[in-house]
């Protein structure tokens, strides 16, 4: 149960960065820790919801941080974060 808490902070941390910087949040020099934190956070959460006990709310975390994770690659990938 306690990794599927894990989980869910995990993606409710990632769904706060993303709001703020969806409302244009000027995050200074931190903007690229705050997008490789937007990667990391439902990264995370999907490894502790695999490692939860089954049932519905472990499969549904696992769901959702999939998706926010592979959402968020594919924009970062549209976007080419990595040209200067």
């Amino acid at each position: 149960m306690k990794y599927n808490i894990f989980s869910a902070i995990c993606l409710a941390l990632y769904i706060i960065l993303f709001s703020l910087i969806f409302s244009h949040i000027s995050f200074g020099s931190f903007g690229r820790v705050i997008i490789i934190s937007m990667l990391l956070f439902p990264l995370l959460g999907t490894i502790f919801a695999f490692k939860g006990k089954k049932g519905g709310s472990k499969w549904l975390l696992l769901l959702l941080n999939s998706i926010a994770f592979l959402a968020l690659a594919y924009v970062l990938l549209l976007s080419n974060m990595g040209e200067d």
